[in-house]
């Protein structure tokens, strides 16, 4: 069980760390940032799992490509949000609805564990809870207050019920002859990138269409920004990899709390990297801290 442990550390490191190459994205447009990243996004785990997956099959599976799609609109739904209740109401809000999502729902589908199981689980999932809300609120406090619209905190939500349903559609993904956990992994993320790759790119060219962004796609210094983008998605798509590497390898209750010790560590690591870039330069930090010692103390409880 250590190596599964071990393996989804790094996943949540990884998780937690492609974001800095959110931060810019000219010359592009949003638009045209959003679907090369897109295209890249599938591109990379097809190819990987047609390297991997060697004698193995993957069963058709309309739910999680299904699911995939739910993810790829309410990822769009993220950008939108940002604009109009803030970067830290967005993402407490998202990762808050995305952890409930992600963790209890799949448990619920696969059998509910019993009931000495559910008193170890369940504090750490409110811990967890707990420290979302409180980092929300140091976010929220830097930012200068609440501010925005009932749609942007309705988009906030879908965006978390989207990424939340990315793991109930890995959840049910059915692989034959994999002879690796990796193998496994791989084919079992394919329907849902390609379910979410594909709606976001059809909503990127309608959007560049409408807009007449293309042109920046050839613009000078795009390509830099190609091989910037080309990083950050071997990142996010190097911390699902290992993530299903990881439930795979736990058994149960556990794997499939998987997806919230995945979601906190994420939090804490890109905490600390917008520590590190300045980002809470002059601000109270104590807050921040409260909100990571809880998310600790739910990974001990949790994995321990």
């Amino acid at each position: 069980m250590i190596n599964g442990i071990l393996l989804l550390i790094a996943a949540g490191f990884f998780q937690g760390s492609f974001g800095l190459g959110y931060k810019k994205y000219a010359p592009f447009t949003w638009a045209a940032f959003w679907c090369v990243y897109s295209i890249m996004c599938v591109a990379l785990p097809t190819a990987a799992a047609h390297l991997l997956a060697g004698d193995a099959t993957l069963t058709a599976a309309p739910l999680p490509f299904c699911c995939g799609a739910l993810w790829g609109l309410s990822a769009i739904g993220f950008s939108k949000a940002i604009d109009k209740i803030g970067m830290s109401m967005v993402y407490g809000i998202s990762m808050g609805v995305s952890t409930i999502t992600g963790s209890v729902i799949p448990m619920i589908m696969d059998g509910i564990p019993g009931d000495t199981k559910i008193r170890s689980l369940l504090p750490g999932y409110f811990l967890t809870i707990a420290g979302v809300a409180v980092i929300t609120a140091a976010g929220v406090k830097r930012d200068g207050g609440v501010k925005g619209s009932r749609t942007g905190i309705l988009l906030a939500v879908f965006s978390g019920l989207g990424s939340g349903a990315m793991n109930i559609g890995f959840q049910f993904v059915t692989v034959s002859g994999a002879s690796t956990y990796l193998a496994e992994s791989a084919l079992r993320w394919l329907p849902v990138l390609w379910g979410g790759g594909l709606m976001s790119v059809l909503w990127c060219i309608a959007e560049l269409s409408k807009k007449r962004g293309w042109k920046s796609l050839t613009g000078r210094k795009a390509g830099r920004r190609y091989i910037i983008l080309l990083v950050v998605s071997m990142v996010w798509y190097g911390a699902l990899l290992l993530y299903g590497v990881s439930v795979n390898m736990l058994d149960g209750a556990l794997g499939a709390m998987g997806w919230l010790l995945f979601h906190a560590l994420a939090l804490i690591v890109s905490l600390v990297w917008g520590i590190v870039s300045g980002e809470w330069k002059g601000h109270s930090k104590k807050m921040l801290y409260c909100g990571c010692a809880l998310l600790v103390a739910a990974w001990i409880l949790i994995g321990g």
